[in-house]
């Protein structure tokens, strides 16, 4: 009899023990693979879309509007995301995203200088931020960008893209939504 009863306790304790085994290695992949991968592939592609005019002349520059679409083509792509909205597609491992994403320039030469992209809830909003020459220095923050330094910064001495991404990731077991937060940035380099 004392063997049953202690059964009976030991087994949920085991059971439980699994399941939160299983659960941290899925938030812990989801987070750092599936979304930190995701994030450093779209953001040198986006620094990869540089100006026509600006290539052609020797002085590159990364045209804003295509970086930001490539962004998030490649965002979506890789997390399982629909293009226009990022909600998640079938099997995809996140529930959401949303993300700011900086273009910088250094100079309005052959395109904006600076310009920010924020998608967030269903809406993206841009805006062209002051800027001023080389290097330049941005914080980075879990729910943004901004000049100057901070824990979390990066320093461009070229034209280049830093973006921050902000992801729901899906449960495996448990019905506990897992949040992660990763960044990267990507500079045009030029050898001669």
């Amino acid at each position: 009899m004392v063997m049953v009863v202690l059964l009976l306790i030991v087994v949920p304790l085991m059971v439980a023990g699994i399941l939160l085994t299983a659960e941290h290695p899925r938030s812990v992949h989801g987070a750092d693979v599936d979304l930190g991968q995701a994030v450093a592939e779209a953001v040198r592609a986006a620094a990869m879309c540089v100006d026509d005019a600006s290539q052609a002349h020797g002085d590159p520059r990364v045209d804003p509007d295509r970086a930001h679409a490539t962004l998030r083509y490649i965002l979506a792509r890789n997390l399982g995301l629909s293009d226009t909205t990022l909600e998640p597609l079938e099997g995809s491992g996140m529930l959401s995203a949303s993300y700011v994403l900086v273009v910088y320039n250094g100079d309005n030469a052959w395109v904006p200088g600076a310009r920010e992209y924020a998608f967030a809830g269903g809406t993206c909003s841009e805006r062209d931020l002051p800027s001023g020459g080389f290097p330049e220095t941005f914080a980075v923050e879990p729910d943004g960008i901004t000049r100057g330094s901070g824990e979390r910064a990066v320093t461009l001495d070229a034209p280049g893209c830093v973006a921050v991404v902000r992801a729901t990731v899906r449960p495996v077991l448990l019905r506990e939504n897992t949040e992660a937060v990763r960044w990267a940035a990507a500079k045009i380099v030029m050898t001669r």
